[in-house]
């Protein structure tokens, strides 16, 4: 085994080891504030000299985001996207989308070339604009580049006006958040951003019970890919609360980047 490799080794034994001590502290309700789990996200994102900062965000070149994994992505993404649509009435038209969390552009590069505009959002500054280069190698779609800010979400507003988003995509990014009571402010956020009769495309992970895949709502930089969860039942009846009516929904559980994912497409009523 070489020293790469052990390396790795080691660091997944540590994140299995914190992982199954914080469940302990999560069953005595012993949780980090929301404010620290904010704080704690911003820190991680913006640490781009992190061994796993490229492979986190999804940029191309990374250790395990290849250049193949890298078209994988938004080639896999955008075909279940169009199989989600064709089960509610066809291949819609694209027209302004906006991606929250678009790292280095995986999905952005299938999803811009089909669109009018693209929105390529991102707390870390460096991934918008990495994510319109790549665009730019593949069409011509004008891109908008917004940085958002973790404590405050909702100032993307400032940028984008509420009702004038055809298509809210995000993807790998809700199993990210501090909690799930974020997750689901980010989604009242999307509500707010699509126009009536428009569509978001989403993916979470999902608990199945066990307490291992339940949010545990401590250490952000060892928990990163597992922060949130949600039930599914749980997830789809609050997305009808907020406004977005699920329309379909398809389940991976187990993928080569991770495993438990759900895929959502839901949309803005009409009236």
């Amino acid at each position: 085994m070489g020293v790469v490799d052990a390396s790795r080794v080691l660091a997944g034994a540590q994140r299995r080891a914190v992982r199954l001590s914080d469940t302990v502290l999560g069953a005595f309700g012993r949780h980090h504030s929301e404010q620290r789990l904010m704080t704690d996200a911003a820190g991680y994102w913006a640490d781009r000299d992190a061994p796993r900062w490229l492979d986190d965000s999804h940029w191309r070149g990374g250790r395990f985001i290849d250049e193949a994994r890298f078209a994988a992505i938004g080639t896999d993404h955008l075909a279940l996207f169009d199989r989600l649509a064709g089960t509610v009435g066809g291949r819609p038209d694209l027209g302004c989308v906006l991606e929250w969390g678009v790292g280095g552009g995986a999905n952005a590069v299938s999803f811009a070339p089909r669109a009018e505009r693209f929105i390529a959002l991102n707390i870390n500054p460096a991934s918008p604009a990495e994510a319109a280069r790549v665009v730019a190698e593949r069409c011509d779609t004008p891109v908008t580049e917004i940085v958002a800010d973790v404590a405050r979400p909702e100032l993307v507003l400032d940028d984008v006006p509420a009702g004038t988003v055809d298509l809210f995509v995000c993807l790998y990014v809700l199993e990210l958040v501090p909690s799930p009571e974020y997750g689901l402010r980010l989604m009242r956020l999307a509500a707010d951003l699509l126009r009536p009769g428009a569509l978001a495309f989403v993916q979470i992970k999902y608990s199945i019970g066990r307490a291992e895949t339940r949010s545990p709502r401590r250490s952000y930089r060892h928990q990163t890919a597992s922060m949130t969860s949600y039930r599914l039942d749980h997830f789809w009846t609050a997305m009808d609360a907020i406004g977005l009516r699920p329309l379909a929904m398809t389940l991976v559980p187990e993928g080569v980047l991770d495993h438990q994912y759900g895929y959502l497409l839901l949309q803005r009523p009409s009236s």
